[in-house]
C-alpha cells in the first residue's frame, strides 16, 4: 500500500482529534435534548448554531473517511490491478458501510413512521379523552362539595340570631352540619385566614386558603380551590349573617384518581410538547445518528485497513523474501505476528524452506568442492607417483654405487640422504592426497559417540602429555548413526589441530576441552582449545592444501578431510574462535539424533 494510505493506518492526531471532539458533541446534544425535554422548553435552543455545527462535523468525517477510501481506489483504477492487501481493505470498508446504510436507512424510516403513528389523531383522541376523564371526576367533587357547602351556608345563615347569642352553640352547630354533610375538615376562619371554630377535632391539618379566595367571598361568589398534592378540594364563602366570618370546608378525594389525573395531564402536556418541536427533535436524531454512524464507518475503516495489512503483511514479507531468494540472498527470515496461527504456519514453513534452501546450497558447493579437489588430488597423486618411483630408484643405484667404489665422500651422501628423505615426504603427500580422494561411502551403523571420543583423546594423548583434555560431556552415552572409523578420524583431525595451535601459542597449561547438549536440531559437540585461535574464517580453512602450522607443518587437507566425512554424514560443522572472551578456538559438530 502506498504512503498516502499508510498515513491513515492509525488513530493518528487528526482523526482522533475528530473522533472525540464528535463523542463530545454527540454527549453534549443528547444531554441538551433530554434537559430540554424534561424541562418542557418551547423549542431548541440554538437550534440554527446547532444545524451548522453538526454539519461541519459531518462533513470533516466524511472527508477523512474519503481521503482513506480514494486512494484505494485510485491506486487500483490508474494501475489495474487488484492487490491482496486492497482486496482485504475494501472488503473491510465494505463491511463497513453495507450495515451502517442499511440501519441508517431503516432508522430513518422507523423514526419518521414511528414520530408520525405518535401523533395521529386517535392517540390525540384518547390522550385528550384521558384528562377530560379526570377533570370531569375533579369537576364533579368540586359541584358536590360546592352543593354541601351551600346547603351548610343557608342553615348557618338561617340561624344566625340564635349562633349571635349564643356563641358557644356554633361549635356543636358547625359539628352536625359536618357529620351530615360528610365534611369533617369545615371550619370558620376569619379575613386573615385564623380559625375561629372548628367543626371537628381530628388533628388534621389545616390548609389556609390564598388571599384572593376572600376577595372573591366578599362578593358574595363561592370559591372552589383543589389540591393534587394532597388529594383535597375546599370550598370557601362568607357568612353573610356574620361579622367577618368565612364558611371554609374541605373533603378527601381518591388518591389513585388524583394521581391518575397528574400523569395524565403531565403526559399530554409532554406529548403537546413533542407534537410541537416534532420537526425539530426529528431532524436532531436525525444528525446525531449520521454523526454516529460516520464515527463508527471511520473507527470500522481505519481498523479494517489495519487488519488488512497484518493479514497481507506475511505474505508480503514472503513475496519479498522469496524475491531476495531468487537473487541470492538466502538468509533472509520472517518474523512471526503473533496474531494468527495459520500465518505463523506459514512463517514457519517459509523459514524451514529458506534455511532447507541454505542447507542444500552449502551442501551442494562443498559437494562439487570436494568433487573438484578430489579429482586434482587423484591427478597430483598420479603425476607425482610417475617420476617419483625412478628418482627414488635412481637414488638407491647411488647409494649402492658409493658402497661398492667405497666413495667417502660427505657431501655426495648428503646429497642421497636428502634425495631419500624428500622423497618420503612426497610419498606421504601422495598417500594423502589419494586417501582425501578416494574416502569411501560411509557406513551408518549406531554407534556411541561418547566411546568414539573417548578413543581418539587416547590416541592423541601421546602427541604431547602436557595437555589437558577435560570431560564434559553431558551423558556416557550419545547414540548417533555414523560411520565409526571416519568419525574417529575427524576427531582425531580435530584434537591434533588444537594440539598443533597450543604448542604454536605461548600458554602454559594447554587444555582441550571437549563438552555435549541436546538440542532441537540433535546432539552438538563442542571441541574448545586455549591455543592461538583463528586468524581466517571456515571457508578459507576447509579449502584443501591450506594450512597455518608453522612449526610442525602439515599437509592441508585435514579439515577438508573433516568437512568431507561430516557433509557425507549430514552433520552440521562450524569453526570459529572461541566465543566465551578466552584465546583459542572452538569447533562445534551438530549430528541428528540416531533413530535405532
Amino acid at each position: 500500500m502506498n504512503k498516502q494510505i499508510k498515513r491513515f493506518n492509525f488513530f493518528n492526531s487528526r482523526n482522533l482529534i475528530l473522533i472525540i471532539f464528535s463523542f463530545i458533541f454527540i454527549t453534549l446534544s443528547s444531554f441538551t435534548l433530554f434537559n430540554q425535554r424534561f424541562n418542557s422548553s418551547e423549542s431548541f435552543p440554538y437550534l440554527n448554531s446547532y444545524i451548522v455545527i453538526s454539519s461541519l462535523f459531518i462533513i470533516a468525517l466524511i472527508i477523512s473517511i474519503s481521503f482513506i477510501i480514494f486512494p484505494i481506489l485510485l491506486r487500483i483504477k490508474r494501475k489495474k490491478i487488484s492487490t491482496l492487501n486492497s482486496k482485504f481493505t475494501l472488503y473491510f470498508i465494505s463491511i463497513a458501510l453495507t450495515p451502517a446504510i442499511l440501519l441508517g436507512i431503516l432508522g430513518l424510516v422507523l423514526i419518521e413512521i414511528g414520530i408520525n403513528d405518535w401523533f395521529n389523531d386517535k392517540i390525540k383522541n384518547v390522550i385528550s379523552n384521558s384528562v377530560f376523564v379526570a377533570e370531569s371526576y375533579l369537576e364533579e367533587h368540586k359541584e358536590t362539595i360546592k352543593g354541601d357547602v351551600y346547603a351548610m351556608y343557608n342553615d348557618l345563615n338561617n340561624s344566625s340570631k340564635l349562633l349571635k347569642s349564643d356563641l358557644s352553640k356554633i361549635p356543636i352547630a358547625l359539628k352536625t352540619q359536618a357529620l351530615v354533610r360528610s365534611l369533617p375538615e369545615t371550619y370558620i376562619i376569619n379575613r386573615d385566614g385564623e380559625v375561629l371554630f372548628n367543626a371537628l377535632d381530628n388533628n388534621a391539618r389545616f390548609y389556609a386558603p390564598p388571599k384572593n379566595l376572600f376577595d372573591r367571598a366578599d362578593s358574595g361568589e363561592m370559591s372552589i380551590m383543589s389540591s393534587t398534592q394532597v388529594n383535597k378540594v375546599f370550598a370557601l364563602v362568607k357568612l353573610n349573617n356574620f361579622n367577618n366570618y368565612y364558611l371554609y370546608a374541605g373533603r378527601s378525594m381518591d388518591g389513585n384518581v388524583i394521581g391518575a389525573l397528574n400523569d395524565t395531564v403531565s403526559a399530554k402536556n409532554e406529548y403537546t410538547f413533542l407534537e410541537k418541536n416534532r420537526n425539530q427533535i426529528s431532524l436532531i436524531f436525525i444528525l446525531l445518528y449520521v454523526i454516529i454512524s460516520l464515527i463508527l464507518i471511520l473507527i470500522s475503516v481505519i481498523i479494517g485497513i489495519k487488519l488488512a495489512d497484518r493479514i497481507v503483511e506475511p505474505i508480503s514479507s514472503i513475496i519479498k523474501a522469496t524475491n531476495n531468494i531468487s537473487k541470492g540472498s538466502h538468509d533472509d527470515k520472517i518474523t512471526k505476528n503473533n496474531d494468527y496461527i495459520e500465518l505463523n504456519r506459514l512463517a514457519d514453513s517459509f523459514n524451514k524452506m529458506s534455511s532447507d534452501i541454505v542447507k542444500q546450497k552449502n551442501q551442494i558447493i562443498v559437494a562439487k568442492k570436494h568433487e573438484t579437489w578430489s579429482d586434482i588430488a587423484r591427478r597430483i597423486a598420479h603425476e607425482i607417483k610417475n617420476p617419483l618411483t625412478p628418482i627414488q630408484l635412481s637414488a638407491e643405484r647411488l647409494e649402492r654405487k658409493v658402497i661398492e667404489l667405497k666413495l667417502d665422500n660427505i657431501d655426495m651422501n648428503e646429497c642421497i640422504e636428502i634425495i631419500r628423505r624428500q622423497v618420503n615426504e612426497i610419498g606421504y603427500l601422495v598417500n594423502e592426497f589419494s586417501n582425501f580422494a578416494r574416502l569411501p561411502e560411509p557406513q551408518f551403523k549406531n554407534i556411541n559417540i561418547s566411546d568414539v571420543i573417548s578413543t581418539a583423546v587416547t590416541d592423541c594423548e601421546i602427541y604431547n602429555k602436557n595437555i589437558k583434555f577435560i570431560n564434559n560431556l553431558h551423558t556416557k552415552k550419545i547414540n548417533v548413526s555414523a560411520d565409526k572409523s571416519q568419525i574417529s578420524r575427524v576427531f582425531q583431525n580435530i584434537f591434533i589441530n588444537s594440539i598443533h595451535s597450543i604448542e604454536e601459542s605461548i600458554v602454559s597449561k594447554g587444555e582441550i576441552v571437549y563438552e555435549s547438549s541436546d538440542t532441537d536440531d540433535g546432539i552438538k559437540i563442542l571441541i574448545k582449545d586455549n591455543g592461538i585461535g583463528l586468524k581466517y574464517d571456515k571457508d578459507e580453512m576447509v579449502k584443501p592444501y591450506f594450512t597455518t602450522k608453522k612449526k610442525v607443518g602439515g599437509s592441508g587437507l585435514g579439515l577438508a578431510i573433516v568437512e568431507k566425512i561430516l557433509f557425507d554424514h549430514h552433520a552440521e560443522f562450524s569453526i570459529m574462535n572461541r566465543g566465551d572472551g578466552e584465546n583459542g578456538a572452538e569447533v562445534t559438530i551438530t549430528f541428528a539424533r540416531s533413530s535405532i
